[in-house]
């Protein structure tokens, strides 16, 4: 006979819900792990009393009530059980669970899921952990650490350079990395076999690590106890990149470029293409009102970029939204830095109204690869075509580059652009950080692109600073 049976809760007004077994074989009664009320208990067992006299009868009675009707699940499931003659403590507890506690069976099927997940992963090779993991971020199933927020596309980009360079890695190299082969000797043939490629000291120093971040997370899921990735061996610092700025002259220039100007565009142009292959690559696009009108855009959304000293995530959204008064009628623009969170306050400028203007207060959207392109293209047209004056880095060796001003624009410009043009009229280290939203004025100092009798000159000020008595 399967009965329910209750039991009073201390002095409270509770009551704990238990089930009880009684044949020739057993006589006992388990706890379900529910309590209820004493007024709830009434209900419960005289609904269930109902229930019971009406099945023996072939009918059915409707219950609304969620709970109760779990409860006569229960004693028609055991009841069941015992009749076949099936029913023992294991039968019993997981009846219990799988009708009373279904979210505790399915966190059971979870966990073994996970486990299996775990097995399965801890025998992976790296470039297969890897691709798991890159699958995780491109469906959201990774997120930022410390965040709800989904990876971005640009990192998600990095992971992938970092899968397709194992994998190149593995075949040159005629090997397959395992977990105990993630060791400092691992680090150093990888960084050799990087400089025997050319590849520069930066993208041996990102390779690096991207892949020491999906060590972390190998770490954290026990897939690994290997440890040697934590050292500080296994690192390569940046080399500050030989970059470019833009003086505030040729921002004029390329702000009065006519793109509604087809023979100007086309004598342009003509005049400054390098060769023949680029004169009619571009020839026929600029012939285009479309093509014309995208650069235009791109111009625009560059000098945005050239007077608020964002980061390209953040200029390319710039609108009116954003126009916040803070004293008086002095308008800023305020905007929350994607990548960092912070909130900065930049001064509205007749130019950044009148840009803005020219789109109803919100920029035309463009994706970083196009935008990239063009900015290229709007410096050959205003004629930059000089060397640029860089180096570059290939492997161990260092060299001058013949790289085109208009060539080495780049998304970024903008923002070293506006650190330098800022600093060179006199402006304050601590005033620009507040407006690009730096940290420390070390890493400000880094986006100033100087001369060096600009740079004499900038030491000399800071040593102004400091007044000492000889």
């Amino acid at each position: 006979m399967i009965t329910l049976r209750s039991r009073k809760y201390g002095n409270s007004n509770l009551v704990m819900l238990s089930v009880r077994i009684k044949n020739k074989n057993r006589d006992n009664a388990v706890a379900l792990g529910i309590s209820v009320d004493s007024m709830r208990w009434q209900f419960i067992e005289q609904t269930i009393r109902q229930a019971r006299e009406a099945y023996k009868r072939g009918a059915t009675i409707f219950m609304d009530d969620a709970l109760t009707s779990k409860l006569w699940n229960l004693v028609k499931e055991l009841s069941v059980r015992e009749k076949a003659g099936t029913l023992d403590d294991a039968t019993i507890a997981s009846t219990i669970r799988a009708v009373l506690h279904q979210d505790e069976v399915e966190e059971i099927s979870r966990a073994k899921e996970r486990k299996q997940e775990a097995v399965k992963q801890s025998n992976a090779t790296l470039v297969q952990f890897v691709e798991q993991y890159i699958h995780e971020c491109e469906t959201g199933q990774r997120l930022k650490h410390k965040s709800n927020q989904r990876i971005k596309e640009t990192t998600i980009k990095n992971y992938r350079a970092v899968l397709s360079n194992l994998r190149k890695y593995e075949r040159d190299r005629k090997r397959t990395i395992v977990w105990d082969d993630v060791t400092l000797e691992l680090y150093t043939d990888m960084t050799r076999y990087f400089v025997e490629r050319n590849l520069s000291p930066n993208s041996i120093a990102g390779f690096h690590n991207c892949l020491k971040v999906m060590l972390y997370a190998a770490r954290d899921l026990h897939l690994t106890t290997r440890d040697d990735f934590i050292s500080h061996k296994w690192s390569i610092d940046y080399e500050q990149v030989d970059n470019i700025y833009i003086p505030e002259q040729r921002l004029r220039e390329m702000a009065a470029v006519d793109f509604e100007n087809v023979a100007d565009l086309t004598d342009r142009l003509t005049r400054y293409a390098k060769d023949k292959e680029e004169l009619d690559k571009l020839l026929p696009c600029l012939n285009r009102r479309h093509y014309r009108k995208r650069l235009a855009e791109a111009r625009d959304i560059f000098l945005l970029g050239c007077l608020t000293g964002q980061r390209v995530s953040d200029y390319k959204r710039v609108s009116d939204d954003m126009i916040e008064t803070i004293v008086g009628d002095r308008p800023f623009l305020h905007l929350r830095q994607e990548k960092t969170g912070k909130d900065v306050y930049v001064p509205y400028s007749d130019t950044i109204r009148d840009i803005l203007n020219r789109y109803n207060g919100e920029m035309p959207k463009v994706n970083n690869q196009h935008f990239g392109i063009r900015i290229k293209v709007i410096g050959l047209l205003c004629g930059w075509i000089e060397p640029a004056g860089l180096s570059e880095h290939k492997g161990l060796l260092q060299y001058p580059s013949k790289k085109r001003f208009c060539d080495a624009i780049k998304t970024h410009t903008a923002r070293r652009t506006f650190a330098t043009n800022a600093y060179k009229n006199g402006i304050p280290l601590s005033a620009i950080m507040a407006v690009t939203g730096h940290s420390s004025e070390e890493m400000l100092r880094r986006y100033l692109k100087l001369g060096s009798k600009e740079r004499a000159l900038m030491a000399a000020a800071e040593f102004d600073k400091v007044k000492t008595a000889l």
